[in-house]
């Protein structure tokens, strides 16, 4: 609207949960106005109750032992999510400063559904509920922020705060207790918060053969815990420290070198005792522990040839935990280890020897002294060799390769929780985990005459995981290798032809044909072989659709698709099926 004024309006409605709005408004640079609202319903799941038929109380197999009893069986459950933002910016007209002011709003309102049951793991009668919740959260997010620039250096300065409230009351039901007297608990909260952050900024320009930036961020979150029953748990916080520094030289237009440096301090604070209703002692706690993490990438890319580069990279994570014991060894959290380094290098060749010819070849090796968990890999080999080649506009091909193994010898022992306390148990040897995954797909395509295109394609996908199991259930408990495989094979057809301006059919074919068996070692002591037949899974989907587009219009188009797909369950007919699809839609723009 004229030289200075820009106006842009945006929206849709569907009704009052459904709907989109944009407004931004800027005048000269100097005043900017962003303005954004939008809300969407989302359907929430009934899940069904049930009672299982035994349970087990003392490692002992004795019939169940509660009830399940939904209150409220016929209710449907939905949550509307409502977004609000608010953005102005002021520039100072005879100095380069900026003045931010922002406001965020997510609002969720709704009911959905609890479950919860007054379990004792003793003798008695308990029951499994199923009720209704009213949802009703809001979180309010204000920043305020300055934007200078200072000669041969940026300053950003910026404040945010965000809270968080459960306007909703907290469930209060009655339970089982082992007192004599019942009383009605709080369960089940969603505990308000407040966070609060500074953060400071300096970088030089973006342009020019060096470039650099550092940046500081200090947070501190609280818990806002209302409860009653249970007191101390508002005495739980975090304090959140983030710093993060870049450098960029680039001397000329073949070479690049990037470094890059991230830390961030996660010190949580929690109380050493819970003081609740229901017990005249303290509870103990368990103290939350404290991470710090350090990030170091260093990217390098050459080209001696406008058709060959050389591109390579290293990273490097190193965390710290502590608290990852505390006292009994049945309270380790989880047997995190409390020092882990991961480097990782990678190496890529990029080419183009001939026109319409591209190549490219990758390989990434990564190595962690302690992984954190099973599926961790200790070391891991990943490779990528890709070649696409296109002749003009008549036809064109595509073929990828990628594979990755890893491997884990690092667990020594198993966590295993059940009615009594938390145990570990040490294992005789340590459990492996290798893994194995390739995956090949190559397509094609080409154009007959001017009006048709077809293309084909084809993928094969494989995964193999040997890892050791430990089969609780038998006593003693016993070890062994099992290995998990999984295969996929897709194969489709298409075709697009384009009869004139306003009219253009397609037709698409396509099937698959998967399977995966897990297979356990046959036990001296044990037979394992039915495992192996129950969890055997092999497939077979199919599938045709058709699509016709049509511009009746300039301002006007339609669309009809039909789709039609076959499932079939070689091992069981439990899955077995057809599926017809047919979506007409009109669309109009203007």
């Amino acid at each position: 609207l004229g030289k200075d004024l820009k106006f842009a309006l945006e929206g849709t409605y569907l009704n009052d949960k459904d709907y989109h709005g944009d407004l931004l408004y800027d005048y000269s640079g100097n005043y900017r106005l962003h303005l954004r609202t939008e809300s969407l319903f989302h359907n929430l799941d009934h899940e069904p109750l049930f009672a299982p038929a035994f349970t087990f109380v003392n490692d002992q197999r004795q019939p169940a032992t509660y009830s399940p009893v939904d209150l409220d069986p016929s209710r449907a459950y939905g949550v509307r999510v409502e977004q609000d933002l608010g953005q102005f910016r002021y520039k100072l007209p005879f100095y380069p400063l900026h003045v931010n002011l922002g406001y965020w709003r997510l609002l969720r309102e709704g009911e959905r559904q609890l479950r919860f049951a007054d379990q004792t793991f003793e003798a008695t009668t308990n029951t499994l509920y199923s009720t209704t919740r009213s949802i009703d959260r809001v979180t309010h997010e204000g920043s305020v922020g300055l934007d200078a620039h200072a000669g041969p250096v940026d300053f950003v300065y910026t404040f945010l705060i965000r809270q968080f409230g459960d306007n909703a009351a907290v469930p209060l039901d009655s339970f089982a207790t082992r007192t004599a007297s019942p009383q009605p608990l709080q369960h089940n909260e969603d505990p308000d918060s407040r966070y609060l952050a500074h953060t400071v900024k300096l970088h030089t320009s973006p342009d020019g053969g060096i470039t650099a930036g550092a940046s500081y961020t200090f947070g501190y979150r609280d818990n806002l815990s209302r409860l009653s029953d249970v007191r101390g748990a508002e005495l739980r916080s975090a304090a959140i420290r983030n710093a993060a520094a870049d450098f960029s030289y680039v001397p000329c237009a073949s070479f690049t070198l990037a470094l890059k440096y991230r830390r961030q301090d996660v010190d949580n604070d929690s109380p050493q005792m819970l003081l609740t209703s229901f017990s005249t002692q303290p509870v103990a706690v368990r103290p939350a522990f404290s991470v710090s993490k350090d990030a170091v990438t260093a990217t390098m890319s050459f080209r001696p040839l406008n058709l060959l580069t050389f591109k390579g990279e290293y990273k490097g994570e190193f965390t710290r935990r502590d608290f990852t014991t505390f006292g009994d060894e049945t309270l380790n959290w989880h047997g995190l280890p409390e020092n882990s380094s991961t480097h990782k290098g990678t190496f890529a060749v990029l080419s183009r020897p001939l026109k319409g010819l591209r190549l490219k070849a990758q390989y990434s090796y990564a190595a962690t002294d302690h992984p954190a968990y099973g599926t961790t890999p200790s070391e891991r080999h990943e490779g990528q060799l890709l070649a696409t080649y296109s002749k003009t506009s008549t036809w064109g091909v595509t073929a990828n390769y990628h594979t990755v193994r890893d491997k884990n010898d690092d667990i020594n022992r198993l966590e295993i929780s059940s009615v009594t306390p938390l145990t570990f148990v040490s294992l005789s040897q340590p459990l492996g985990r290798d893994k194995a995954s390739d995956n090949v797909t190559t397509s094609v395509w080409f154009t007959p005459f001017a009006p048709l295109t077809i293309s084909g394609s084809y993928g094969f996908l494989r995964s193999n995981i040997d890892q050791g199991v430990m089969f609780t259930v038998i006593s003693p408990s016993l070890q062994d290798i099992a290995s998990y495989t999984s295969l996929a094979q897709i194969y489709s057809v298409s075709g697009l032809y384009r009869m004139n301006e306003k009219l253009s059919l397609s037709l698409a074919l396509q099937q698959v044909r998967s399977s995966s068996e897990f297979d356990p070692r046959q036990l001296a002591a044990v037979d394992t072989s039915g495992l192996k037949q129950i969890s055997r899974v092999k497939s077979v989907e199919s599938s045709i659709s058709a699509r016709a587009d049509y511009r009746f219009t300039e301002v006007i188009s339609g669309t009809l698709d039909y789709t039609y797909r076959d499932y079939d369950e070689k091992n069981s007919t439990l899955y077995d099926g057809s599926v017809h699809a047919i979506m007409a839609s009109v669309a109009a723009r203007w």
